[in-house]
């Protein structure tokens, strides 16, 4: 049990790299958004302001072309120096507001035109300059150009408007590329997310897989090596923990299989001198026996039977756990092996007045043998424990999907629902047992199950209306598959 070259070596580690895998790409594309969103931001607030102070200046503009007029009209109308100075600030602020938006107008015509508003208000100051009155006549003269002014100077207020909207639009256009950007980023992030939880979850819940498929190994008392357990050290090292555990397990079975061989056997040699000295007893080859002496040889007799079923059950049962090994199955005839079953159990069934009714929808079925007649042994003598005087016993079969079905139904106190899971369980036996006989082994229905699983089978009890306790065994049909999905 290695882990491999691609896992941590802690499982919180790797946790933590799962978590901080998937935080990248999400943190990253969270950067470049609120990267790219500051970049829209501060191009929107250049834009404000830039376009603010265009509107404005070029406004300045032609209101400082009107001034620049009225301060002419007042030095060459009025004939007055006073307002030589005006004339002369009127036109240098002209001239600074020129030069202010000249490093501000990016837009080809603007610039042209603001260039030609230069131009000609350079020309006309030349003629308006203070240091020579004009007359009226000549002043009026230069009204066409001051209008021409005028005229350059509102279109170039309608050309700053229009650059204004020009870039409006554009920036309308990249805040619509960068949502276009912003929703490829995001759809690209998901599908790569998702990618990398997939990889992470599958290297996370792959171990714990693992493990789980071991645990339930180990619950279905499968003492085989368990599969090779992959992840980071410390899940290698609790593989390692629950492969030891199943070692101690398989030593424990060992031993208690050993223990129950060695017992089986020992208790073999006793029993048989005592059955061997009740057989002389009861054929009074010691001398006669009286009613008294006969009925206490019956006593011992029946109880030597009853020792002699449970250790041969001890030893069946310890066989069937050491070689679990499928017996050679061959066509079996369900009456035959049932015949031959009640003829051992005749007396007593006869005694306690119990009724056997057959109903075989099925005749046959593939078992071998002496496992069939333990199976149907087992049962029977366990409903005919729980019948009651003058009960009836039901047997019978039916096809399945790939098997054959075989009821085994009584009348007894039934099975409580606390003990249907545990009753297949070696030496459990439950509350409910009859005050008229010996208390069994509790090895019977843990042979049946055992005998069942080793050829393929399975057994459990059901409900069957006007019975009280029924058990429902599966046994393979050569035909076909056997499907263990049974349905009541």
């Amino acid at each position: 049990m290695l882990s491999g070259p691609y896992y941590p070596r802690s499982f919180t580690i790797l946790v933590i790299v799962a978590m901080g895998v998937l935080i990248v790409p999400l943190a990253s594309g969270l950067i470049n958004a609120v990267h790219v969103l500051q970049g829209v931001v501060d191009t929107q607030r250049q834009f404000t302001r830039s376009s603010l102070a265009i509107t404005r200046d070029v406004r300045q503009i032609v209101e400082a072309v009107s001034q620049l007029q009225r301060a002419a009209g007042q030095y060459h109308l009025l004939q007055d120096t006073e307002f030589g100075p005006a004339l002369r600030q009127s036109f240098d602020e002209l001239h600074a507001q020129l030069s202010q938006l000249d490093t501000q107008l990016t837009d080809p015509r603007s610039r042209t035109t603001l260039a030609a508003l230069e131009t000609r208000s350079q020309a006309l100051y030349r003629q308006v300059r203070p240091g020579e009155f004009l007359d009226s006549d000549q002043f009026q003269a230069l009204g066409p150009a001051f209008d021409s002014l005028h005229d350059v100077a509102r279109t170039l207020l309608v050309q700053a408007d229009a650059a204004v909207q020009h870039e409006l639009q554009a920036l309308e256009g990249t805040v619509q590329a960068t949502r276009r950007r912003l929703i490829v980023l995001a759809l690209a992030l998901i599908p790569l997310t998702l990618v990398l939880a997939g990889v992470f979850s599958w290297m996370i819940n792959r171990p714990i897989k693992q493990i789980k498929a071991s645990i339930q190994q180990l619950g279905l008392a499968d003492l085989r090596p368990l599969p090779a357990i992959s992840g980071p050290q410390d899940i290698v090292e609790l593989g390692r923990e629950i492969d030891w555990l199943r070692q101690r397990l398989q030593a424990l079975e060992e031993q208690k299989l050993r223990f129950l061989r060695h017992v089986s056997h020992e208790l073999k040699t006793p029993l048989a001198s005592l059955r061997e000295g009740v057989a002389l007893l009861g054929d009074e080859l010691v001398g006669s026996l009286n009613s008294r002496q006969r009925s206490i040889v019956g006593i011992m007799d029946s109880g030597s039977r009853d020792l002699q079923k449970r250790i041969e059950d001890l030893i069946r049962y310890s066989s069937m756990m050491r070689d679990a090994a499928p017996l050679p199955a061959t066509p079996q005839v369900l009456d035959d092996a049932l015949d031959a079953v009640l003829a051992r159990q005749r007396l007593a069934i006869d005694a306690r007045h119990i009724e056997v009714e057959t109903q075989f929808a099925v005749v046959t079925l593939h078992a071998e043998r002496g496992q069939l007649e333990t199976v149907l042994d087992n049962l029977l003598s366990n409903a005919v424990k729980f019948s009651p005087e003058g009960g009836r016993i039901l047997v019978k079969s039916a096809p399945a999907n790939g098997a054959v079905e075989v009821w085994v139904c009584d009348q007894g106190d039934g099975i409580p629902e606390a003990e249907r899971t545990r009753i297949f369980e070696p030496f459990f036996q439950g509350e409910r047992q009859p005050l008229s006989t010996v208390r069994g082994s509790g090895l019977g229905l843990s042979i049946v199950r055992e005998s069942l699983r080793a050829a393929g089978g399975d057994v459990e009890v059901v409900d069957l209306p006007s019975w009280s306790t029924c058990f429902r065994l599966w046994w393979p049909d050569s035909r076909g598959p056997f499907n263990q999905t049974h349905t009541e």
